[in-house]
């Protein structure tokens, strides 16, 4: 069977990514946000948005990565990702600003960016 689903966003709700000192601007609420977002455009049959465990990316959270396309965006807060949907989706321009660089990924100090330099 192939997925039926043409776009995920997994948002990041780890626990630094979800930690409570961010308050509003965490993973949770930014995953309901997007998700209230999602459904308020009559997405919700072909796009998902799901809130997901750590992605040990959390010197850049919190995170969202987009598929198909693997982009990850970092940083995010309530009205960036919707920015960031709004150009994965095609209804405002692309959001590369938004999107984690591999300079920076490779700066930091997280267990991924450590797994990736090894």
């Amino acid at each position: 069977m192939e997925y039926p689903f043409d776009k995920l966003f997994l948002v990041c709700n780890g626990p630094r990514c979800n930690n409570p000192d961010r308050g509003d601007e965490r993973g949770e609420p930014i995953q309901k946000t997007l998700k209230a977002h999602n459904k308020t455009m009559g997405r919700k049959p072909t796009v998902r948005v799901c809130a997901t465990s750590c992605f040990d990316m959390c010197d850049h959270g919190p995170n969202m990565v987009v598929e198909p396309g693997h982009r990850i965006y970092s940083h995010l807060t309530r009205a960036s990702v919707i920015d960031a949907y709004a150009g994965e989706m095609g209804d405002g321009p692309p959001r590369p600003d938004l999107e984690l660089t591999d300079e920076e990924f490779n700066a930091g100090t997280s267990a991924s960016a450590r797994k990736r330099q090894s």
